[in-house]
């Protein structure tokens, strides 16, 4: 930028500021506000309520006077990335409801501003890589499926974007092949994620002492794994499925319903002697599943499907539930 050591050595010690129009380039080279760099604040909240009513905006499906704000707000904070942020996607939301091209063109150029003040943000849900997909959706709305398809690919960690990859490539880009392991993928990591939320759901019931809310998410859980059973095949999904009827049988014992929860326990061995069998813990097995790159599942419910619940039955500390389950694992 043509400045001295001995300028920049001043500008650090206090002794002297950059003229104004070095300011601005080395905002621009560092890809910050004049304001942010100088460390202005401002002295009321103004920025602060704008910021507000575009996150309140986001929510408004019908209100188009909301433009004629967002527009000054705009023109007034160009270098805001909340600002900037939150007006995109409020463009991109219109012009998806509203199918309206301009509004979807207006919210990319928003993001791609957005992308350039990304230093600014604080929020740790929003990033450059959130806003890639942001902007990808946007493409698939316009109809650029390729461009949007592509951003997705570039801007993919942990698989986040497979889903969607695979169903626009299933769907508008007419090439079912290319979208299998996509989704194959995907339905691998949506199961791992189905079980982690129903045991944070349900560790959140039992131990708040809501046992019927308990009782009614495993049930919805335990619904979602015979849909994903190869009735030819025995896959991991039955060793989790064991352990979520061992879980059952537990909550049950709660509302002092016994003899469902020796139902319960019946399934649950039954289920886990039929997996320890023959253990299989490929992703090829289960249902619906075509991955070319072998795929296999770890956890830490025991090394066998009995073992996982029995030690699962054993760390609840119920004598009526380890009597129970004796009674049931003696059966013939």
């Amino acid at each position: 930028m043509g400045v001295t050591f001995a300028a920049v050595s001043k500008w650090e010690r206090g002794v002297a500021t950059p003229e104004l129009n070095l300011i601005a380039e080395i905002a621009d080279l560092f890809e910050v506000s004049i304001d942010a760099l100088i460390g202005y604040e401002f002295r009321n909240n103004e920025r602060e309520n704008a910021i507000v009513r575009l996150k309140q905006y986001s929510h408004d499906r019908n209100n188009d006077d909301i433009f004629s704000d967002i527009g000054k707000v705009l023109r007034r904070y160009p270098n805001c990335f909340d600002i900037i942020y939150y007006s995109a996607r409020i463009y991109s939301l219109r012009g998806l409801t509203e199918q309206n091209a301009t509004y979807s063109k207006k919210a990319l150029s928003l993001y791609n501003r957005a992308c350039m003040l990304i230093k600014q943000n604080s929020d740790s849900e929003i990033s450059d890589i959130s806003i890639s997909k942001e902007m990808a959706q946007i493409y698939l709305t316009l109809g650029e499926y390729d461009k949007g398809v592509e951003l997705l690919k570039q801007n993919n960690p942990c698989r986040m974007n497979h889903p969607l990859i695979g169903e626009t490539l299933a769907s508008s880009c007419n090439d079912p092949e290319g979208a299998l392991p996509y989704l194959s993928m995907a339905l691998l990591d949506l199961t791992v994620a189905h079980m982690e939320v129903v045991m944070g759901y349900l560790n959140v019931f039992c131990k708040t002492k809501d046992y019927l809310n308990a009782l009614a998410l495993v049930d919805w859980a335990l619904a979602f794994y015979p849909g994903l059973r190869d009735s030819e095949k025995r896959g991991y999904m039955d060793k989790a499925e064991g352990f979520l009827w061992a879980v059952r049988a537990d909550i049950q014992l709660s509302l002092c319903k016994n003899e469902d929860a020796i139902n319960s326990l019946r399934q649950a061995k039954d289920i886990a002697l039929r997996f320890d069998e023959a253990p299989n813990y490929s992703a090829s097995n289960i249902r619906f599943v075509s991955c070319e790159i072998p795929a296999t599942a770890f956890d830490d419910l025991g090394n066998t499907a009995m073992i996982g619940i029995e030690d699962y039955i054993a760390s609840q500390e119920k004598r009526e539930l380890l009597d129970l389950w004796r009674m049931v694992k003696d059966e013939e």
